[in-house]
């Protein structure tokens, strides 16, 4: 799948020092440092100006170049055209199902007042009594990731994550510090198992984030000589370098996304992929199986180890009321989420909102899916959207982890050279 539904908002956050392991106190305080070194950079999207050329188009924005259709897309669409010519559409979805010359919209491109942060941080009170939670609590993790009124499909392809300029150290801030989980009103101290899940997750897709910049670094530049995006190696090791614990979350959070895989695998194999387009339909099912057989996930059980979902939320020795703290914790963790989720409708980045949405997207499909306890109510509970933005983290933290080790090589081979 290449496309994602969106609303006139899009895309995640740029500016990247990862989050970090939340496990050690040692760990929790260079996050802290980090995040302090961030508060001096400005809140704002320059676009690059000093390496684009004048004409270029702001870095920020989505690109509304049209989709490229090929003559067998322009045959069918024709057949189809002549067919509704000669009988008509059935029904106007069904009209809608087959315009397969109708490209991807890049979203409206529209300018959006900045949102208070404070208003996305606000928590009330979470679960509790001595109430049993029902099997569909998880049903709405992906709940505060909002479509809104206008949703348009956006081509990720003609969309890729990059670096826009875009400052945004506030919002990994709030980011970070909205990640607190609090049992009986009470913060954990030190991080409890579930918290430090959830904050190893973060900086996984901070890590992310930073190396999809550190890779596309320079944007394309008549001025400069540049005729595509180059890396900025010296970025990537300035970032990573005294902190290699930022590719461990990063590690963790892609076995967490190829564990929901693996348990989503029968219902994915079956999953019909109907957008309308007979060929590209077909593409994507192979592509899709294809990685659902892949040898990774029928191996490497001591890779899927690394994290194991079954050990979240157990009831805690000497706990008075350990039902209740359970229920507690469960309402808490889902709750803190949700608030990271609406955190990203403050990104005034198009580019940036749009990736930073569909990994949380991809991140509470995951979540929902492992924490769901009967496949029906998995195939019952996913969306299109959630199915696209799943896998689409997937290959974005997959990605992710190849970029390590070619930026790697490319910052040594520039300092022995």
């Amino acid at each position: 799948p290449a496309a994602v539904e969106t609303d006139d908002e899009s895309d995640d956050d740029d500016d990247g020092d990862d989050g970090d392991d939340a496990a050690t106190a040692a760990e929790d305080d260079s996050a802290v440092s980090e995040r302090e070194d961030d508060e001096d950079e400005e809140y704002e999207c320059d676009g690059m100006e000093d390496e684009v050329d004048e004409d270029a188009e702001p870095l920020c924005h989505l690109t509304d170049e049209d989709l490229k259709l090929s003559p067998l897309r322009d045959m069918l669409s024709s057949a189809l055209n002549a067919i509704y010519e000669s009988f008509g559409w059935e029904s106007e979805s069904q009209r809608r199902a087959f315009a397969w010359t109708r490209p991807s919209d890049p979203v409206v491109l529209t300018e959006e007042e900045p949102c208070d942060d404070d208003e996305t941080s606000g928590r009330g009170g979470a679960g509790g009594g001595g109430a049993k939670l029902p099997d569909t609590f998880w049903l709405d993790m992906c709940s505060n990731i909002k479509a809104g009124e206008d949703v348009r499909l956006v081509n990720l392809q003609l969309n890729p994550e990059r670096n826009t300029g875009y400052k945004g150290a506030h919002i990994w801030r709030a980011i970070y510090e909205e990640n607190c989980i609090d049992v009986d009103r009470k913060r954990s101290e030190p991080m409890c198992y579930e918290e430090s899940v959830l904050y190893r997750l973060l900086s996984g897709l901070h890590a992310s984030t930073t190396l999809s910049i550190a890779k596309n670094y320079y944007p394309p530049s008549k001025r400069k000589g540049r005729v595509d995006w180059e890396p900025n190696p010296a970025y990537f090791m300035d970032r990573f370098g005294p902190n290699p614990e930022y590719v461990r979350n990063l590690h963790f959070s892609y076995v967490v996304l190829l564990r929901a895989l693996r348990k989503a695998s029968a219902f994915l194999t079956r999953y019909e992929i109907r957008t309308g387009n007979i060929v590209e339909d077909e593409t994507a099912t192979v592509l899709l199986r294809r990685l659902l057989e892949s040898t990774i996930l029928r191996s490497c059980q001591d890779v899927f180890g690394a994290f194991d979902e079954s050990l979240m939320f157990k009831e805690r020795e000497a706990s008075e009321n350990p039902s209740e703290e359970v229920v507690s914790l469960k309402a808490n963790f889902k709750e803190v989420f949700h608030n990271v989720s609406s955190i990203l409708d403050c990104v005034q980045c198009q580019q940036c909102k749009l990736h930073g949405k569909m990994a949380m997207l991809g991140y509470g499909t995951a979540l929902k899916i492992l924490f769901l306890p009967r496949e029906e109510l998995i195939a019952a509970s996913l969306s299109r959207n959630e199915i696209v933005a799943f896998v689409n983290t997937i290959a974005k933290f997959s990605e992710s982890i190849k970029e390590v080790r070619e930026l790697t090589a490319m910052y040594w081979a520039r300092e022995a050279g």
